[in-house]
């Protein structure tokens, strides 16, 4: 497995590598390729719950090759010359113990090169995502700023399509697994047929919390994550004007935030909008039970673990019916409010009535499961077609 970002307790990419890591090692021995910095907190977890079917390779350049990279400035970069390393040493692992199956997993970006395919097996690709896009109409509502970084980002696809190095991952691989049907809409018409839809998102340790909101108070809605344009928050703070009952507490941080801070000065809602930094995941799913529900106000989002950690906790997720949000409601019993994306208004007073509806219904009556059960199923499936033990007829996943 090729997992650039693999790590316990983290959020995000690094969070889904290990899960899913640590669900095919079930029923697997797999070997993983990742990045040496996260060598220290794997071996203390290892050290902690040991996995006997898992071994671990570190790859990294050498520190004089890589002194130019400095946090998320230049991963891009960094990632390509990670993959030559990684396909050299998968090849050369190939060699000697014969494997079954490789599967690239994160970066989970459709338009990235994958390049463990060198390896000469059945090869696996995903869950990728990188299909969903901002609708042209919501444009203004990023911000100039937001939506000249959109509009690069869609330049970059574009070119991406003609990037021999992406397409010779599509061409290799057996099996695209995929975040959600706009990704496998975007690859081009002839690996569509190679494609399931299966996003990456998981929660593995969290138990409904024996809290609830405070009634007197009103409900509260969460938004957690990264503050940026097309993440949509200032449409939520625009729905409270519609609920005047509702609070939001928006946790996170990023270049959004001073545009947020000023539309609820504007609005006069800054009694009913309260910021917070990061917090520890621990801490956030504590916060997070006793809210509501999780406004997820994505313009384009590929599969959300924070959505998936909601569901967990029996909280309620409001979100746009697009991308991650709308594979993880049909896909599953999950407790979702799917509202359409229409023009700006639209996308306001859908988020308001879909918050309504969350405030009438009952509490949910079960918990869906994101945990690694399902994921090694699927992966049984899809390893087991590859290997010669299931038959194609059989090949489906769950989720």
């Amino acid at each position: 497995m090729s997992a650039y970002a693999c790590e316990p307790d983290k959020g995000s990419e690094p969070g889904a590598g290990w899960n899913w890591v640590l669900a095919a090692a079930r029923n697997h021995d797999v070997w993983v390729m990742t990045r040496a910095n996260n060598r220290d907190a794997i071996e203390a977890s290892l050290a902690r719950d040991p996995v006997p079917s898992l071994r671990f390779e570190y790859l990294d350049l050498p520190a004089w090759a890589r002194f130019w990279k400095r946090g998320p400035r230049g991963v891009r970069l960094y990632y390509l010359l990670w993959q030559a390393l990684a396909g050299r040493r998968a090849r050369q692992l190939h060699a000697q113990h014969r494997f079954d199956v490789v599967h690239h997993i994160t970066f989970a970006n459709v338009w990235l090169p994958a390049l463990v395919w060198r390896a000469k097996a059945p090869f696996v690709l995903g869950p990728v995502g990188g299909g969903p896009r901002v609708p042209l109409g919501l444009y203004r509502i990023l911000g100039l700023r937001g939506a000249a970084r959109e509009l690069l980002l869609v330049a970059g696809r574009a070119l991406s399509r003609l990037n021999p190095l992406a397409r010779a991952g599509w061409r290799r691989a057996a099996v695209i697994l995929v975040q959600n049907e706009e990704t496998s809409a975007a690859l081009p018409r002839r690996y569509r047929a190679r494609t399931l839809v299966r996003p990456n998102a998981s929660a593995t340790t969290l138990r409904p919390p024996d809290v609830s909101s405070d009634g007197a108070r009103g409900p509260v809605a969460i938004y957690a994550g990264r503050l940026l344009p097309w993440k949509g928050v200032t449409l939520a703070v625009r729905a409270l004007e519609h609920l005047p009952r509702w609070t939001l507490l928006i946790v996170g941080r990023g270049p959004d935030e001073g545009r947020i801070k000023d539309l609820t000065s504007r609005l006069g809602l800054e009694h009913r909008v309260r910021c917070l930094p990061w917090l520890p995941r621990e801490d956030l799913w504590s916060v997070m039970g006793a809210c509501s529900a999780l406004v997820l106000p994505s313009l384009r989002e590929d599969a959300s673990l924070v959505a998936a950690e909601a569901q967990s906790l029996g909280l309620p997720v409001v979100a746009f019916d697009q991308g991650g949000p709308a594979a993880l409601a049909h896909a599953t019993h999950a407790r979702f409010e799917l509202v359409p994306l229409g023009a700006a208004e639209e996308c306001v007073t859908g988020l308001a009535r879909a918050l309504g509806r969350v405030e009438e219904a009952p509490p949910p009556s079960t918990i869906p499961d994101f945990g690694l059960r399902g994921i090694s199923e699927d992966l049984d499936r899809v390893y087991g077609q590859l290997a010669g033990t299931t038959p194609a007829a059989n090949l489906e996943v769950s989720a």
